[in-house]
């Protein structure tokens, strides 16, 4: 059996490329725009980090000179900012004595570090005049009459200006401004280090995405490329062997391959079960035909005017005709044996009434036959069959063991159970079956005794008919015969519940 692993080249036009193509780039499309949004968040999460941890730097500075600005008595001048930084400046000149006081004390604390990278500080004057600075650049300056945070134009773009009004802590005198710049240099720096590293990584990642969603499509539509080329295989020739490999995961792809490999050999088998018995027909009818034909000719020659002639031409066609129509019903019956799981899977029949009754029906038919039931079996079990399908087996079983039967005619029945499944077996001690042929008999039109069989109106389709509608059922048939001793058929059914299905 041929199982599909590459798409073979045809001449028709190959939409599996668009396709791969299409999904290819929606494929990329999708990890891409993922990547984006997900990196867009990264770098304003970052940048917004960022941020505020500069301006948490900012109001710290304007804190911490803040509380030593604030600890005076006049308003901000250059000396004094100088003197209260800590510069050089600090020893020189004459200090009035009422700042005398507070200078010696600013002279234990600590100096401010205004050396921070991107921070400049300016100090104002109340007039709003410049009195100290840390840095020439120039930067837009609003008078605040509280703390206030805003985003000015700096050196590399943005930058964050805090302006904080200083009040004496004497006597609550304005004594001036100071202004804490931020101009982000290492905000900028590295915020566009890791907008050049994004954008880097998305280059690659968009490649990445391109082979992994190619990769992605074609294990996505190469089993639908397979299933294409096994369905036009199966189209130019119905008997084709190409199949789908199923694989060896149990996703959705393979329970397609498996659905599709089902359905074409069903399809096969039931276009060969039509082949053969249009064959099969074909072929047993050939007899009977030329049987007839033979003797309609005969009649036509010469012997229309013989009465006797005539009598045994009609009563010889009349048989075959009647064999014909039998052939033809039994062929239909073996063909809709196929048909049982769909119309007859929920049937249930009462098998020990039904074989009880039959076997009356032929002690009528046959006194001169004797007919022995062997039952141990107490109660009534069910099978899930269809009583017409079960009363045909046992007919057809029963009618063989009376037709062979020569010396001894007598034919015993016994019925068992061992719970999960009930066996009949029927046996005869008629003329038996040879080893050579008990293989063959359930074989379509195999007779063993091919003279014999067609005066007895056989036509070798009923044992074939019983294997096939026990075994559509669930059990089996099993045959034991030693010639000129009898022949035993053995059969096993499962038995049902008695409320499990509903009653034919």
């Amino acid at each position: 059996m041929i199982r599909l692993f590459n798409r073979k080249k045809s001449g028709k036009k190959d939409t599996g490329s668009t396709v791969r193509v299409r999904w290819t780039f929606l494929t990329m499309g999708v990890i891409f725009l993922t990547f984006s949004i997900f990196s867009y968040i990264l770098l304003n999460s970052f940048q917004r980090v960022m941020l505020d941890n500069e301006t948490d730097e900012m109001r710290n500075l304007s804190e911490e000179l803040l509380t030593r600005f604030s600890n005076h008595y006049y308003p901000l001048t250059e000396e004094a900012t100088t003197s209260m930084l800590d510069e050089p400046e600090i020893e020189t000149g004459p200090i009035p004595a009422p700042q005398f006081r507070i200078e010696k004390r600013e002279e234990f604390a600590p100096p401010v570090s205004l050396t921070k990278g991107g921070i400049i500080v300016k100090v104002f004057d109340p007039d709003e005049d410049l009195v100290y600075q840390t840095d020439t650049k120039s930067f837009r300056f609003l008078p605040s009459k509280e703390e206030r945070v805003t985003e000015i134009s700096g050196p590399y773009g943005k930058a964050l200006s805090l302006v904080v009004p200083v009040h004496s802590t004497y006597n609550d005198r304005l004594l001036g401004y100071i202004q804490v710049v931020q101009t982000l240099k290492g905000y900028h720096e590295m915020t566009n280090d890791l907008r050049q590293s994004i954008i880097i990584i998305g280059l690659i990642a968009l490649i990445f995405s391109s082979v992994i969603g190619g990769l992605l499509i074609n294990s996505f539509v190469k089993p639908i490329t397979n299933l294409t080329t096994a369905m036009e295989s199966i189209q130019k020739n119905l008997n084709s062997d190409v199949r789908l490999n199923e694989g060896d995961k149990n996703n959705e792809f393979s329970k397609l391959a498996r659905t599709y490999n089902d359905m074409v050999d069903l399809m096969q088998k039931n276009i060969t079960n039509q082949r053969e018995f249009v064959e099969d027909v074909s072929h047993e009818l050939r007899t009977p035909v030329a049987i007839v034909e033979g003797h309609l000719k005969m009649l036509d020659r010469w012997g229309k005017e013989d009465p006797q002639i005539l009598e045994e031409s009609i009563d010889a066609s009349l048989t075959e005709t009647k064999r014909m129509k039998t052939l033809v019903k039994e062929m239909l019956d073996l063909s809709r044996t196929k048909e049982i799981d769909v119309y007859y899977k929920n049937e249930r029949t009462n098998i020990i009434e039904l074989l009880k009754q039959l076997v009356t029906n032929f002690k009528m038919l046959y006194p001169d036959f004797q007919f022995i039931v062997d039952d141990d079996v107490k109660e009534d079990l069910f099978v899930n069959m269809y009583r017409n399908h079960l009363e045909q087996v046992f007919v057809n079983i029963l009618d063989n063991a009376v037709k062979y039967s020569m010396d001894r005619k007598e034919v015993h029945v016994s019925i068992s159970s061992s719970g999960e499944q009930v066996d009949i077996a029927i046996q005869d001690y008629g003329s038996g079956i040879s080893e050579e042929d008990l293989s063959k008999i359930f074989n379509r039109f195999y007779r063993v005794d091919k003279a014999r069989s067609r005066e007895k109106g056989g036509t070798g389709l009923g044992l074939p008919i019983v294997k096939e509608l026990i075994e559509s059922y669930g059990g089996q048939v099993h045959v034991n015969s030693q010639l000129d001793y009898g022949t035993i058929f053995r059969i096993q059914l499962p038995v049902i519940e008695p409320e499990s299905l509903p009653e034919t």
